[in-house]
């Protein structure tokens, strides 16, 4: 099977169900049943993808290591109060100390920057350490130095726009793990103050950054070749038989995002009318411009998929062929008539109304006993295709025969047709389980969709459940409505 690769979601399972299918001829006999023109028409139900994009944010981090000064501020404060005034009592009286002052001068520098996150919290973490000196205090002693660390945190939370944009929010928190401090005098000589006004220039650089690595991101790039190929006719099956499927985009979503470490994960969604068509190459639907991104919700994590299966009564013709051209090698024990040998030719199947389905064919008979005339003529069997839902398997029922009438030995003819030997031939060929071929397909489409690789992404496609209903036959075709579960999880590679 080639292609399968083109599509997002196998549509093919459900094609399994009909891999007989179906269609018509022109030029039936007269005495043919009545050809229906019935069209086939189902609920307009869209199918909800939810794809889960992940984005590698090691680029973004990498970023802004290299761009966040590794300095973030300097301290420079001359002939500053550096203990204050006391109170001294000297029993008689009291007095009070003046005031000491010194110069304070320091530095305060980051280390590396780590990016993590989690839930929908995206979190920057500078480890800072500060070194602070006192100098020249009060004229007289040299100083002391005393350095401090600090976890610094900024915190971001995405959303995607309307526009197909990646856009942040930042705030800052900070939580000093030691205080940088001297013990003079018996006074703790700290700095603190200054870091809310001096982290606000670092805040702004890790903003801008942000803002600049998560625009480079090819988030509407992606979102605008994904729409523009998934209005896709794709082949499913080349032959025996031919089945196309088809997809037709509606609507992008975005249900929030989730950060597990530096990885991101973008929930988008899709909703999309999906098709599958068996002996019926389907138009491609002409795509529209991208439209603007729509809300999904945050609670869905699997695609509820709606794959309606058509299927043409022309495919379904080869297959009651090679089954009445196999029984026809033995002969059929008709009683009355003996031993018959018979051969059977341009087998026809359409549909007749009311559910119902035609099988013609052009039979000869010749019987061993002398004394029963050769006969040849056009045989037509009616029957309802009946199925119960999630069953492979297809059976007939309330069968009816007719014929044309010019049919040459025309009680013989009718005597092989309703036989149970040969309508047990057209029926087998008809009703046969297609539980094998199904599982067969099933696990080389699972196979297939385990690891694609897009232009800009790389994408899994995971089929939890498929559900069949039941199977109705109309003058356009046989119709089976499809239901499928399934996991999607895409990868945005990283840029170069």
């Amino acid at each position: 099977m080639k292609a399968l690769y083109r599509l997002p979601i196998a549509g093919a399972l459900a094609a399994l169900l009909l891999l007989s299918g179906c269609g018509a001829t022109e030029g039936e006999t007269t005495g043919a049943p009545p050809r229906a023109t019935d069209a086939i028409v189902f609920p307009d139900e869209p199918s909800q993808v939810a794809v889960d994009l992940k984005v590698d944010l090691a680029d973004l981090e990498q970023a802004l290591e290299r761009e966040v000064p590794r300095q973030l501020w300097q301290i420079n404060q001359p002939d500053t109060e550096c203990i204050a005034p006391q109170k001294i009592d000297l029993a008689l009286f009291k007095v009070k100390s003046p005031k000491i002052k010194c110069d304070i001068t320091g530095t305060v520098t980051r280390g590396r920057l780590r990016l993590s996150g989690k839930g929908e919290v995206l979190t920057i973490r500078l480890p800072v350490r500060g070194t602070l000196a006192a100098r020249d205090v009060a004229g007289i002693f040299k100083g002391e130095t005393a350095t401090g660390a600090a976890e610094v945190t900024l915190s971001l939370r995405l959303d995607l726009t309307p526009e197909w944009r990646l856009a942040a929010n930042t705030w800052l928190d900070y939580r000093w793990t030691r205080e940088p401090g001297i013990d003079f005098a018996g006074q703790r000589i700290t700095f603190t103050s200054e870091a809310d006004r001096e982290l606000g220039p670092v805040k702004r650089d890790v903003e801008r950054i942000v803002a600049r690595e998560l625009a480079r991101l090819p988030v509407r790039d992606t979102a605008t070749q994904g729409w523009r190929q998934g209005h896709a006719v794709f082949t499913l099956n080349e032959h025996d038989p031919a089945v196309w499927g088809r997809l037709t985009p509606q609507q992008f979503r975005f249900g929030g995002y989730a950060v597990n470490g530096r990885a991101l994960t973008l929930r988008l969604g899709l909703d999309a009318r999906m098709e599958t068509f068996v002996g019926i190459k389907p138009d491609r639907v002409d795509p529209s411009a991208l439209p603007p991104l729509a809300r999904r919700d945050k609670v869905v994590r699997t695609s509820e998929l709606h794959v309606p299966v058509i299927a043409d009564y022309a495919v379904l013709e080869p297959v009651v062929a090679r089954a009445l051209a196999k029984r026809a090698q033995r002969p059929f024990v008709i009683e009355g008539y003996g031993s018959v040998t018979a051969q059977f030719d341009d087998i026809t199947i359409y549909g007749t109304g009311e559910g119902r389905i035609a099988v013609g064919g052009a039979f000869g008979a010749s019987s061993d006993l002398p004394m029963v005339s050769k006969a040849s003529g056009r045989i037509w069997l009616t029957a309802r295709p009946v199925n119960e839902p999630n069953s492979r398997k297809l059976r007939f029922a309330e069968i009816q025969i007719t014929g044309s009438t010019d049919i040459i030995g025309e009680q013989f003819l009718f005597a092989l047709a309703n036989s149970p030997d040969f309508q047990g031939a057209i029926t087998d060929a008809l009703a046969q389980s297609f539980e094998k071929d199904f599982n067969d397909l099933r696990g080389k489409i699972d196979r297939a969709l385990a690891a694609r690789k897009g232009r800009l992404t790389d994408y899994a496609i995971t089929i939890d459940t498929i559900e069949t209903g039941v199977i109705t036959a109309h003058g356009a075709g046989l119709y089976l409505p499809v239901d499928m579960t399934a996991r999607i999880e895409a990868r945005l590679r990283r840029l170069k």
